[in-house]
C-alpha cells in the first residue's frame, strides 16, 4: 500500500536515520519525526493504526511523566490522565471486550496498578502497530531507494 506521496520528510532522512527507522517500530516511536511522519502516513491511508498510535502516545506520555514522580503525589494526574485513556480506548480497534473490561475495572484503583493495567495497554498498543508498521517501513524503503536514483 502507497497511498501517500513521501515528499521532503523522506528526501531529508538520513541513511543512519532510516536505517533505524527501518529496523524496528521501537525506533520509530522514539523520535519524534519519525512517529510524526509514522501518524501522517496512518492517518493518511486511514489505517486503524492512527487511532492505537494516539492511544500509545497518551500512555506513554503518563508512563513518562511519572517516571521521576513519587507516585503517591501523582494520584489525582494519574487517575485524570486514565480516565482519558480509557475512553481513547473504546475507540481504538483491536481491543478485546475483555481488555476493554479490565480498563473499566481498573479505574477505581490505586495509581500502581493503574500504572501497571497502563504499561500493559502500551504494550498492547505497540503490537497492533506492528502491521501497518511493515507497511510503512516498505512505503519508507520504496521511496528512499527512488529519491536516491
Amino acid at each position: 500500500m502507497s497511498c501517500v506521496p513521501c515528499v521532503d520528510p523522506c528526501n531529508s532522512v538520513s541513511k543512519d536515520d532510516l536505517d533505524r527507522w527501518t529496523n524496528s517500530l521501537k525506533h520509530v516511536l522514539a523520535n519524534q519525526a519519525a512517529m510524526k511522519m509514522f501518524g501522517d502516513y496512518l492517518h493518511a491511508c486511514k489505517l486503524d493504526s492512527a487511532d492505537i498510535l494516539e492511544l500509545w502516545k497518551m500512555c506513554d506520555d503518563l508512563l513518562r511523566y511519572v517516571h521521576h514522580k513519587k507516585i503517591e503525589n501523582e494520584s489525582s494526574k494519574i487517575k485524570n490522565d486514565y480516565i482519558a485513556i480509557v475512553e481513547c480506548a473504546s475507540d481504538v480497534e483491536g481491543l478485546t471486550e475483555h481488555q476493554l473490561r479490565r480498563l473499566e475495572e481498573t479505574k477505581s484503583s490505586g495509581s500502581k496498578k493503574i500504572l501497571a493495567r497502563v504499561e500493559k495497554l502500551r504494550q498492547t498498543a505497540y503490537e497492533l502497530m506492528q502491521h501497518d508498521y511493515g507497511l510503512f517501513r516498505k512505503k519508507l524503503l520504496k521511496d528512499h531507494k527512488i529519491a536516491k536514483k
